[in-house]
């Protein structure tokens, strides 16, 4: 069994032939846009590393059915009429499927839906992933409601810590940002928490956090969530504490990763905070996370911790490749969108937490979701935490187009 589920009967040469876009009788060519410039260039280091180390992974077992896997990068500036560019792009460039790996990846969907492209990605930029008729598109977090309803996990998670008051900051620009901030404060009102701060007008990227800053300090926040870019957490973080506040309940979206751990200057304002992970954290040394590190130390040389750019990265990759390979052996993209909307336990192998991609649930937000934390102390990251929690009644954030 590899890493990504697929049996080695599934990567056996055979005589496979040519039958759709990016196909060979040898080669199998899949897209890759992400942000390798703009302001969330920094925040993506792994993303193109990753993506070339699963292919590796799977091309020195063969590829797929004896047809190696071949990868075009494009880059979005983090800009979402790029994005759209670049969708553009990789399609007259007949791409087989394309991961998109970026926070503006609402700027080129429509191009791949109407192209009938399969697509796989994290689902970190908006609810398009989520909504008819983008049934093309796979997200490493399985199906989810497009209006982004809320659990109480993360709240519970800091009244049991002694908070009271909540705080959020979301980007103006990204519809998840802005529903995960919204979405926290409502979750802390139905935990009995005071919806001390919210704002979601933050310009993507920023590092001027300073009046932010005092604003959340003035409003008496204790408990803060922000489902931004790690570098503007960090901001947030050093000028609260230098501020003198002091934070019960501190949990950064991104930010897990050997970069905080190499940084001293984001150390010291980050200490005691709680970090979500993407995935299982490599803390926990299961099978999965070994095998993880193992293949980003053999295939792209990257022995640290691995941050969201390379869960998210390894996530998508694997999810395109493990739908290549239920495909058969004269894939189409039909086939390839069909076979995966007849899995039901799709887990990365188990790296991230199992998910559902039947056409039953499309849309649909599970019952229940969990999801990892981690603190960090010192120079390293402990404490790696499980919560879940069920959806809370109203919650829905993100209003029906």
């Amino acid at each position: 069994m590899l890493l990504g589920g697929l049996t080695s009967s599934a990567i056996a040469v055979g005589t496979a032939s040519a039958s759709a876009p990016g196909v060979t009788s040898n080669s199998i060519t899949i897209g890759l846009i992400t942000s390798l410039t703009g302001p969330s260039a920094a925040e993506d280091p792994g993303i193109v590393p990753a993506a070339k180390a699963r292919i590796a992974l799977q091309n020195a077992k063969g590829g797929i059915d004896g047809r190696k896997i071949k990868l075009i990068v494009e880059d979005d500036g983090t800009n979402p009429v790029t994005n759209q560019t670049d969708s553009s792009l990789l399609v007259s460039k007949g791409v087989f499927g394309v991961i998109d790996d970026s926070a503006v990846a609402f700027g080129g969907y429509k191009i791949l839906q109407k192209a009938g492209i399969p697509v796989t990605g994290g689902a970190y930029d908006g609810p398009e992933w989520f909504q008819q008729p983008n049934t093309n598109m796979f997200s490493i977090t399985g199906p989810e409601s497009a209006k982004d309803p809320q659990t109480g996990a993360l709240a519970l998670f800091g009244k049991q810590r002694g908070a009271k008051n909540c705080g959020s900051v979301g980007y103006s620009i990204s519809p998840s940002s802005t529903a995960a901030s919204s979405g926290y404060v409502f979750s802390c009102q139905a935990e009995g928490l005071k919806n001390a701060y919210l704002n979601n007008t933050v310009t993507f990227g920023t590092l001027s956090v300073t009046p932010l800053s005092l604003e959340i300090k003035a409003a008496g926040v204790d408990s803060l969530y922000l489902p931004l870019d790690a570098e503007t957490n960090f901001a947030i973080l050093t000028t609260l504490q230098q501020a003198g506040v002091d934070l019960k309940f501190a949990v950064s979206a991104t930010g897990y990763g050997q970069a905080l751990l190499s940084d001293t200057a984001a150390l010291p304002g980050a200490q005691g905070a709680w970090f979500g992970v993407t995935g299982a954290p490599v803390e926990l040394k299961t099978p999965a996370t070994k095998s993880f590190q193992a293949a980003l130390a053999k295939y792209a040389h990257y022995t640290g911790v691995p941050d969201f750019s390379w869960y998210e990265a390894w996530g998508a990759t694997d999810l395109l490749i493990y739908g290549l390979g239920l495909a058969g052996k004269n894939p189409t993209q039909s086939r390839f969108i069909n076979a995966l909307h007849k899995v039901t336990n799709y887990s990365v192998g188990g790296l991230e937490f199992p998910v559902n991609f039947t056409l039953k649930a499309f849309g649909k937000a599970p019952s229940r979701q969990c999801s990892y934390l981690v603190q960090l102390k010192g120079d390293a990251f402990v404490n790696p935490t499980k919560v879940c929690g069920s959806f809370l009644a109203n919650s829905d954030q993100i209003p029906s187009a």
